[in-house]
């Protein structure tokens, strides 16, 4: 994966003739950097400021421009459908795609969840006992998960993953608030993957709220947050001060974990990487009409 450039600071950001331009507001001090090594931009201060010209070069490099708000977090993500010509082609075929197929789409998805859940529980605790539970609710996904094998699942696995007094939801405790963080810094990437590759992104696999804009990306990541809810155990929580909530060096430990690897058939990837060919690989399944090519994460056995 590519760097990410955090703007914490006051800062001016333009573009030079091979790169990016950091000037300092306070001090003047001038930093560059190469497009081709930066992935994302983060702008987490309110009273840095950037040149036109940057977008330009941004949509050009294909480089993330990701605002925050106040409060540090996430906020909006700029994207662009410059160039895509076949949008109106792909939307067709999401449009036609089977409804069996997207039931076998879904059915893998939660598998694959399920499997990473087991995962990250069994680097995080020693409770074989549980990781073993989970592992076995798998045997009764079924197409479409009707059984809601993934409910089941997801209960089990955040009692064992953080005590039985741990209710999911958005609340402001520190795992709830670094949880909540990490899931909208992967759901803003696939997202922007997703227009990027000429998707329709409220049109899903599963989710199909007529409120939602967003619904394919939150199909697409659900493979994705026990990622997410290992690196909050091993690296956000033992370092975060829990009477300070989720503060701003936190959610940069939380952006780390775009770097975390992962394997998809057999070779490593960043976990940001991976998004890129798990939208590839879904565009490839609704030009076939067919689920056996979606291509999801899963932990690397024994350690990452």
């Amino acid at each position: 994966m590519k760097n990410i450039l955090y703007i914490e600071k006051r800062n001016f950001v333009a573009t030079s003739k091979n790169g990016i331009k950091v000037i300092s507001v306070i001090d003047k001090v001038e930093k560059y950097f190469a497009y081709e090594d930066i992935g994302i931009i983060v702008f987490d201060n309110k009273r840095s400021y950037f040149s036109e010209n940057l977008i330009r070069k941004c949509a050009e490099y294909n480089i993330a421009l990701l605002f925050c708000d106040v409060n540090h977090s996430p906020l909006i993500l700029f994207e662009s459908i410059y160039g895509q010509e076949k949008r109106l082609s792909l939307l067709q075929k999401q449009l036609e795609l089977l409804n069996k197929v997207k039931s076998r789409l879904w059915k893998k998805i939660v598998v694959t969840k399920i499997e990473n859940q087991a995962r990250a529980l069994e680097r995080c605790t020693e409770s074989k006992e549980q990781v073993e539970l989970i592992r076995s609710v798998v045997t009764n996904v079924t197409e479409g998960d009707k059984r809601n094998a993934e409910a089941y699942a997801a209960r089990v696995y955040f009692i064992s993953l953080f005590g039985k007094n741990f209710k999911r939801g958005r609340y402001d405790d520190i795992i709830n608030s670094s949880l909540n963080y990490g899931y909208a810094i992967l759901r803003m990437l696939i997202r922007r993957e997703i227009v990027i590759h000429g998707l329709e992104p409220s049109w899903g696999i599963n989710h199909i709220s007529t409120s939602n804009p967003f619904n394919l990306s939150d199909d697409l990541i659900e493979a994705y947050r026990p990622f997410v809810d290992w690196w909050v155990v091993t690296q956000v929580l033992p370092l975060a001060d829990q009477n300070l909530g989720l503060t701003q060096e936190d959610k940069q430990a939380l952006l780390k974990v775009l770097f975390e690897k992962c394997v998809i058939d057999g070779k490593i990837y960043a976990l940001a990487d991976a998004i890129g060919l798990t939208v590839d690989s879904y565009v490839h399944c609704l030009k076939l009409n067919s689920s056996g090519g979606l291509k999801l994460p899963t932990f690397i056995q024994g350690g990452s």
